[in-house]
């Protein structure tokens, strides 16, 4: 898909992201790319949670879709895959809108057990502190 995308003008990649908020058809695309690089991760059993991600999305301003606001200058989270997740839930609310998957990442996410001994914890895969207020 995200090839097919790519391939478009850039006219009917606006028209298309713009339904899913984002108004520029060449940031959507690297979205596409980025979920698909994370659905290859998740694919092949590979890891996931502290990983770099290589095929990162661009982020459109936080005026068009405030929830990347802290994403922005943030270059740690900008490379982990809970922006990923964001951009996973973000496109789900406009393609099946009632979707359980939200609330069931976010109950995975806070069931995540306490090995900040062990210097584990979400901020490893990029989730800011307050995370969970703006997951809804």
């Amino acid at each position: 898909m995200s090839a097919l995308f790519s391939g478009m003008r850039e006219s009917e990649q606006d028209a298309i992201s713009t339904k899913y908020g984002v108004g520029n058809g060449r940031v959507f695309a690297t979205w596409l790319r980025s979920v698909n690089y994370l659905r290859n991760v998740c694919a092949h059993h590979s890891r996931l949670w502290n990983r770099n991600i290589v095929d990162q999305p661009k982020l459109p301003s936080g005026n068009e879709v405030p929830w990347v606001a802290p994403f922005v200058r943030d270059t740690h989270a900008q490379a982990r895959c809970f922006l990923l997740l964001k951009i996973a839930r973000h496109l789900l609310r406009v393609i099946n809108p009632r979707s359980a998957w939200p609330e069931r990442m976010k109950n995975h996410l806070q069931a995540f057990p306490d090995l900040r001994h062990l210097g584990l914890n979400l901020a490893g895969m990029g989730a800011p502190s307050e995370w969970h207020n703006d997951w809804s």
